[in-house]
């Protein structure tokens, strides 16, 4: 048995390189496959950045019907939040065997403000008084993914179709330091889509782009995005954008019933690989 562990232990430090050899030839390979089919146009990368000026509009009630005082349906307004503001927007897309596209967009909505009430406002339980003054935060959250299959029917014109899903969660809070009240509420939903997309293109660097996606999960909830704008190819992998957008979102889940809209220019810079 001795002898057979001095062997073991002579044929060990061969064993090593062997390993870190195929690894290495491994890694190589699989390196100069990305590449190749990179290279070929099978695979592709666009990242799309700016900002998204944001009109907002709607109204939500918070709660349910205690002591027979529903809660108040109110507009952002009414609580002295913003009703518009500019919002970074960030935008990943692969594109997979030419004609395949899978995007991951990520947009914020976020307003506050303070105002005295004009009249009594019930929230998730409270009765805020008519000449109270509150403050307001509306938080949303967007984080879109889509899969889309393009269908060109020429070099001027092509048209997408596919399927996808927004998680969309929310924070609605009202406080007031003179009646001691700090309330709120979280709400997250996950809406399924399906859409589409139609491009026009009659120069070469300049294109139109149109967008529709949206479903609904019942009662519970709906949304909306309608997107049309103009692209311009600038240099090498980087074009410039210029649109216009409409969300609209709808829910009615967790205590929570409203539709807002938010709608605005946006524009930034494209560049994709």
């Amino acid at each position: 048995m001795t002898e057979n562990l001095k062997n073991f232990k002579r044929k060990r430090p061969f064993k090593l390189p062997i390993i870190l050899f195929v690894i290495v030839c491994t890694g190589y390979f699989i390196f100069s496959g990305v590449l190749k089919v990179y290279a070929s146009g099978m695979l592709g990368l666009e990242v799309k950045g700016g900002a998204y000026f944001q009109n907002l509009t709607g109204h939500v009630a918070v709660g349910g019907n205690e002591g027979g005082n529903g809660p108040t349906n109110i507009t952002p307004s009414d609580l002295g939040l913003q009703t518009s503001r500019t919002e970074p927007m960030l935008k990943a897309a692969i594109y997979i065997l030419y004609d395949n596209r899978i995007s991951f967009t990520y947009v914020p909505y976020e307003y506050s403000g303070s105002k005295v009430l004009s009249q009594n406002v019930y929230f998730n339980g409270q009765e805020y008084n008519i000449n109270t003054e509150v403050n307001s935060k509306l938080d949303l959250y967007s984080y879109k993914m889509f899969y889309g299959h393009n269908f060109e029917f020429n070099r001027y014109a092509s048209v997408g179709l596919g399927v996808g899903v927004d998680v969309i969660t929310a924070k609605t809070e009202l406080d007031s330091a003179s009646l001691g009240l700090s309330e709120s509420k979280n709400v997250s939903l996950p809406i399924p889509l399906i859409g589409g997309r139609i491009k026009i293109s009659p120069l070469n660097d300049f294109s139109f782009i149109g967008k529709f996606q949206g479903f609904t999960v019942g009662p519970d909830g709906y949304y909306y995005h309608i997107n049309a704008g103009v692209n311009y190819k600038a240099v090498g992998p980087l074009s410039v954008f210029a649109d216009y957008v409409y969300d609209k979102i709808h829910v009615d889940t967790n205590g929570v019933n409203g539709s807002l809209e938010f709608d605005g220019p946006e524009a930034g810079l494209r560049l994709r690989f």
